[in-house]
């Protein structure tokens, strides 16, 4: 009973990583909304540009893509074509599942790395942006690891959920 209790408490923690990731992309998205706006306001009524808002934008548009796509996993808000799913038999639909959770833990795992190793290039020999704000670049190279963990964990989530189904069916 004890392991069935520490299985759904981790998987709750899986869910509440991926809700905290989708929480800080939208407060990067109203950030950048409002720089924007600002941006727009300064140049228009008075002529005078910012030198931080594109830059910016970029590096938070990066964070929501990264951030928040273990969020719309967990909520099932990633698009999928269905045509051929849905003419399936339910045993067959839930391997098709399960084969597609495990391809995502495979695919996520790649971004953890390989984001993880240009993060750390950059951090090493000391990459900058080109930019007024001269940001080192393994801050926002750090966001494609981060992303990419909350993604596999949230297939990783899936896949358990859907084998515990079968076994309770």
């Amino acid at each position: 009973m004890q392991t069935q209790t520490r299985k759904t408490a981790a998987l709750r923690w899986i869910d509440s990583a991926c809700d905290i990731g989708g929480i800080i992309a939208a407060i990067c998205l109203a950030f950048v909304t409002l720089s924007i706006c600002y941006d727009v306001f300064m140049r228009y009524f008075f002529s005078a540009p910012t030198v931080w808002v594109q830059e910016m934008s970029i590096y938070l548009c990066i964070a929501i893509g990264y951030l928040a796509c273990g969020y719309a996993l967990k909520n099932d808000s990633h698009f999928s074509i269905t045509l051929l799913v849905d003419r399936m038999t339910v045993a067959n639909r839930r391997r098709m599942k399960i084969f597609t959770h495990f391809a995502g833990i495979a695919y996520s795992a790649v971004f953890v790395i390989k984001g993880y190793e240009n993060a750390r290039f950059a951090y090493d020999i000391g990459d900058t942006s080109s930019g007024l704000m001269a940001t080192p670049l393994w801050i926002p190279w750090m966001l494609v690891p981060i992303g990419g963990l909350l993604l596999g964990l949230q297939f990783l989530k899936k896949m358990i959920d859907e084998i515990q189904n079968r076994k309770q069916s």
